[in-house]
């Protein structure tokens, strides 16, 4: 798979950054769940950089129909969702979970 480079920015809500900036500064995989605007803006292969300046490889983007329900049945991480996130996202019918990872 080919790899292109977007100027575009991934950003994260700022209770989750720290997170996720620790988990990619490790060299570990992140999940995260877009929903509204942040749907179809980034594809599998794309190269993006985060809002502290890591670039980083999205691996997969997976489209979500169904609202709430139909996530906690496919996202294996459902349950590292905070209550606020799940009211979050209750709002929408769809939703992307998108894997990446720090780019080397």
């Amino acid at each position: 798979m080919k790899k292109s480079k977007k100027s575009e920015l991934i950003t994260f809500p700022a209770g989750e950054r720290d997170d996720v900036r620790e988990r990619l500064d490790s060299g570990k995989t992140v999940w995260t769940v877009r929903v509204g605007d942040e749907c179809e803006k980034f594809e599998a292969g794309d190269v993006v950089t985060t809002e502290w300046g890591t670039d980083v490889n999205i691996i997969s983007v997976e489209n979500i129909r169904g609202g709430i329900e139909e996530l906690k049945r496919v996202y294996e991480h459902f349950n590292e969702l905070t209550e606020d996130m799940v009211r979050e996202l209750s709002g929408y019918d769809e939703m992307e979970i998108i894997t990446l990872e720090a780019s080397i």
